[in-house]
């Protein structure tokens, strides 16, 4: 599903969004606020016809999101390690359910499926999931927009982090252009439909 299409010199390339990749935590967290905005993405990303691409578990806000999707009449693929399945409450409410062997192997497929990603409040493993995106959009391993949802503020601390670490030099502040802090869906949208991914052309 990758609709980014690189050239070998460098360039610009657009996005088209066919499948979409949430990080979210596998808690609900304490502010019902996160639960309905996951049901409400959910129910857009059915409507718009764009496959949710996610952990595979029925727990917390990835099965809010993943049900909210199903129930809508959208497209579903989970993602999970098999180890994991010993841990964690594997949904049954899937379009189609890849196992993988490890973490890596889950973000790496999580990345091939996907055209851009959203993430949702969460705890290590979605902070974690976050940053390897990041890392590899930098290096130009993928070339997809990245979205924070901010639900009630939860990223507002993690947002000013990326911030001081430009300010203090620890990364360029175009990176911050990686991704957008959104307040909304249809501010994350918005932001998909205009986003370009810049390569750097090759020195001669």
């Amino acid at each position: 599903c990758d609709n980014h299409k690189r050239s070998r010199f460098g360039g610009i390339q657009m996005t088209k969004i066919n499948s979409l990749c949430v990080f979210c935590g596998s808690l609900p967290g304490n502010h019902p606020e996160y639960s309905v905005q996951a049901a409400l993405l959910g129910a857009y990303l059915a409507d718009q016809h764009i496959r949710l691409i996610y952990g595979g578990s029925s727990d917390g806000l990835m099965g809010t999101v993943a049900n909210a999707t199903i129930d809508a009449g959208g497209q579903v693929t989970g993602i999970m390690p098999r180890f994991l399945k010993q841990i964690s409450t594997e949904s049954n409410n899937l379009t189609d359910l890849v196992e993988v062997s490890t973490m890596d192997e889950r973000k790496e497929k999580m990345s091939e499926l996907s055209d851009a990603f959203i993430v949702l409040p969460g705890g290590f493993g979605t902070f974690e999931e976050l940053g390897t995106m990041l890392s590899w959009s930098k290096i130009d391993i993928h070339t997809k927009p990245i979205a924070l949802f901010n639900i009630d503020h939860f990223y507002d601390s993690l947002w000013q982090w990326f911030v001081d670490a430009a300010e203090s030099e620890f990364l360029p502040l175009s990176d911050l252009k990686l991704m957008v802090n959104a307040s909304s869906i249809e501010q994350i949208f918005e932001y998909f439909s205009t986003f370009k991914h810049v390569t750097e052309m090759p020195h001669a």
